[in-house]
């Protein structure tokens, strides 16, 4: 499994471990045993968005940060654990070298300025939340 690293005020730090190792598993990179994963709980983010996801395979880090609170509101631990999930797509799309940050490539093709809902990693991320939630949260 690739190690995982939790920081921030979350209750439940261990039942977080789990649930990341068991979407690992399903989001096949559980294998990746050199890749650490930084996960952060925030009070807010700057974009007012409930989740962040940014990684570099050469160096072998993905780096996630969730929302307490999106939009003025306190998110649910629920909201919070389906936002983890997305972000994790979001990390597998990294490891796996699908998503290219740097260049914004998307499987080795260059960018097309997507827009946000339009950008293939994120149908991919809004397609397996709901699902990788219900399937691996413990």
């Amino acid at each position: 499994m690739p190690h995982v690293v939790i920081n921030g005020r979350i209750k439940n730090k261990a039942k977080i471990e789990s649930y990341v190792h068991a979407l690992s598993k399903e989001l096949g990179i559980h294998r990746m045993y050199s890749k650490v994963i930084f996960l952060t709980f925030k009070t807010s983010l700057e974009d007012d968005s409930q989740g962040l996801c940014w990684g570099d395979p050469s160096d072998g880090y993905c780096d996630i940060s969730i929302a307490r609170t999106s939009e003025g509101k306190e998110l649910t631990f629920e909201e919070m654990m389906r936002t983890l999930a997305h972000e994790m797509v979001h990390c597998k799309q990294y490891f796996r070298n699908e998503l290219n940050g740097w260049s914004g490539s998307w499987k080795g093709t260059k960018p097309r300025n997507y827009k946000y809902d339009n950008a293939p990693w994120e149908k991919e991320a809004y397609k397996r939340e709901n699902e990788l939630y219900e399937k691996c949260f413990i």
